[in-house]
């Protein structure tokens, strides 16, 4: 299979589409364990947030504005969209650089126009980081996993061991760093053997994690999503562990909208909704990873996306289905965060 002239999500092609950038604001986030660029790419009025207190004080205080006033005049909804976190998961990545081109030239990359996202994004404070594990990234020789088999996915995704056996998932997490039991260090991992998904997160030991969570917590995004690729599952949701469960229930809410949104275009196959609620009960626990940091370090929505990647298997989606299920994603989580935060959609796009 082909990737079609859309499907742009490579090193190099982040790096031209950063210097594209004429309607947007450009930064670079953070350095990574290899020395590379991690971009940070932002659209709309940012919104300056005077911190009173931690989230955690503010919490204990029982007055959240100590710690992020959002009924401050002029406040602007505020989306996180963060691609790859593991670097062979550039799904994600592709929908952004595709995002961009659109918000900067009213058009994606394969010259079409898509008015329904354009006008969910009116109104909002977007961040986009197009790929947080650039160390991973630049281990994959290819843009898409897209026919690709068994074997080649697990090879470029965790690597392999000394002995040259495949580290498979979930054994791939049994050492962390990894860097020193592997003999190829798969695109899970930064430079440094790290799988930013379970870093340390009360003494963080990646650079890449630490700017993740300063990011979170300065700016208090109101949702943000983590863009993976679950081999090919149904397009979906995982319910984030850990958080209180009003914040599951939103999380369940977008899954509902993006479900209907998706069935309104004709493709509700392409997406399944998450559970309601999440159980936290069984062991060993669920892992509190990244994302439960995140929502921890500033009581906001933090999701794990898991898209399908179009592997030589059942259940396999084309790229345009990949793409067109990403970007219905994306609208309907702008619409969301204007919705939670009391903006009428409707009379703003009137």
């Amino acid at each position: 299979m082909q990737t079609p002239i859309f499907w742009k999500g490579s090193l190099e092609d982040i790096e031209q589409s950063v210097k594209s950038i004429k309607k947007g604001k450009v930064e670079v986030l953070c350095k990574s364990a290899g020395n590379r660029n991690i971009y940070l790419i932002e659209y709309g009025e940012r919104n300056y947030i005077k911190h009173e207190a931690n989230y955690s004080s503010a919490t204990g205080a029982k007055d959240l504005k100590c710690y992020a006033d959002k009924t401050q005049p002029g406040y602007v909804p505020t989306v996180l969209l963060v691609g790859a976190v593991h670097g062979g998961e550039f799904e994600g990545t592709v929908a952004m650089l595709n995002l961009i081109s659109l918000l900067e030239t009213g058009r994606d990359l394969a010259g079409n126009v898509n008015e329904d996202i354009l006008d969910a994004v009116k109104g909002t404070n977007l961040l986009l980081i197009p790929c947080l594990n650039v160390d991973g990234r630049a281990r994959v020789p290819f843009d898409a996993f897209l026919d690709k088999d068994y074997e080649t996915f697990r090879y470029y995704s965790q690597g392999t061991w000394k002995d040259g056996s495949l580290c498979e998932w979930p054994d791939c997490k049994a050492k962390h760093p990894i860097i020193d039991h592997v003999d190829f260090l798969g695109s899970y991992f930064n430079d440094d053997g790290i799988n930013l998904m379970h870093d340390n997160f009360f003494f963080p030991m990646a650079i890449e994690t630490k700017a993740m969570l300063r990011l979170s917590d300065q700016r208090v995004p109101d949702v943000t999503i983590h863009l993976h690729g679950g081999s090919n599952t149904t397009s979906t949701f995982l319910q984030t562990r850990y958080v209180p469960s009003f914040m599951n229930n939103r999380i369940y809410e977008l899954a509902m909208q993006v479900k209907l949104a998706a069935e309104e275009k004709g493709c509700g196959e392409l997406f399944q909704v998450c559970s309601q609620e999440t159980n936290a009960d069984s062991y060993p626990p669920p892992s509190f990873n990244l994302v439960s940091a995140c929502s921890h370090i500033n009581g906001e929505m933090c999701i794990t996306y898991e898209s399908n990647q179009g592997l030589d298997d059942e259940n396999q989606y084309t790229p345009e289905q990949i793409y067109e299920i990403i970007m219905i994603l994306f609208a309907e989580t702008c619409r969301y965060a204007k919705d939670i935060m009391g903006i009428d959609t409707e009379e703003e796009s009137e």
